[in-house]
């Protein structure tokens, strides 16, 4: 049996996290097909200009690269990251109602500016192993929810959360997650234990976030002041 990654390692001490994720009523409601179009549109709006900034972390990780075939590697991440989720999103959003260019003016809520800015941190005062270890959490969680969706009653009457979670499972997004993964482990084992600990901080703070994330379009939370 061969050793467990460094990834996989993450995964198992954030565990108790991820669990929690899919208690959210968001995510259950969304697989029972019952969640309201008017949370699915927040969450729309919060998720677009989240990965406006998730964008901008790969593009400081390509200029951290120390060769080119990592900085290569990186800049096929952004373009695959701007084109698999966000033109999906876009193409939602016009179904649901709602002008592309609305989409990318829409008013960050406070968990989605708090997320954003913890991966910008690292993103311009960390390793690319750190960068990555931030980021991870939301592409393999996604990964992780989308398996978890398919196949219910529920969702399989809801075209439009169907068409969510299609994304998810699709071939072209499960090589996406394996190519951050690989990354990960790759920094991870050239990295010292210092960095490594650091990138286990970063992952563990991002999958809080995540299950924020999910908290906050539920709600759809907004400024109190």
């Amino acid at each position: 049996m061969g050793s467990v990654s460094f990834s996989e390692e993450l995964k198992k001490v954030a565990a108790g996290i991820w669990n929690r994720i899919y208690s959210q009523p968001f995510l259950l409601e969304m697989r029972e097909g019952t969640l309201p179009l008017d949370k699915f549109r927040f969450y729309i709006g919060q998720d677009y200009v989240y990965l406006v900034d998730f964008a901008r972390c790969l593009g400081l990780a390509a200029a951290k690269a120390e060769d080119m075939e990592t900085m290569g590697f990186l800049a096929e991440l952004l373009k695959a990251s701007t084109t698999v989720e966000m033109e999906m999103l876009e193409e939602l959003s016009r179904r649901l109602g709602m002008a592309p260019s609305d989409l990318r003016k829409t008013p960050r809520a406070p968990t989605n500016v708090a997320y954003t800015r913890h991966l910008l941190y690292v993103a311009y005062s960390g390793s690319v192993g750190e960068i990555m270890a931030s980021m991870l959490p939301c592409m393999w969680s996604y990964q992780e929810i989308g398996k978890w969706m398919k196949g219910s009653p529920g969702l399989d009457s809801s075209p439009f959360y169907m068409e969510w979670a299609d994304t998810y499972v699709s071939q072209e997004y499960i090589d996406l997650v394996r190519w951050y993964k690989d990354l990960t482990d790759r920094s991870a084992s050239a990295a010292g234990s210092r960095e490594r600990e650091l990138m286990l901080r970063h992952f563990v703070l991002s999958s809080r976030y995540e299950y924020l994330f999910w908290e906050m379009a539920y709600k759809k939370e907004e400024w109190p002041v």
